[in-house]
């Protein structure tokens, strides 16, 4: 979805109300979400989130805080935002090389993480 206004329209106020318009996690997808959230440590042990995932990383973020990967392995937004919303606020000041990095899991719908 692309939101197109002036500043101060409301995009990012519409983006961050998505997941609570979007059906209920499905107990599949809740797993799902909840899997990736505790390896990448934003989820206590044992426990489950029932919430669709909201990430809006800054445009400055690196292609590894993106896509995942690094030295210390780890999801990128794109992975912690699987069955959620991936906001890309100011889309334009996004890198070329971070947007590209984006385009085989939008395509595909899979995060390959590879150590760098």
């Amino acid at each position: 979805m692309l939101m197109i206004g002036p500043p101060g329209s409301g995009k990012s106020m519409l983006a961050q109300r998505l997941p609570s318009i979007l059906p209920p996690l499905a107990p599949r997808e809740l797993l799902q979400v909840s899997m990736i959230a505790s390896v990448a440590g934003e989820l206590g042990e044992g426990k489950l989130t029932d919430r669709r995932p909201f990430r809006a990383p800054h445009h400055s973020a690196s292609m590894a805080a993106l896509v995942g990967g690094g030295l210390r392995v780890r999801p990128g937004e794109a992975s912690l935002a699987h069955h959620g919303v991936l906001f890309l606020d100011e889309f334009p000041e996004f890198s070329p090389q971070a947007l590209d990095a984006l385009r085989q899991p939008l395509e595909t719908g899979d995060c390959m993480i590879a150590r760098a």
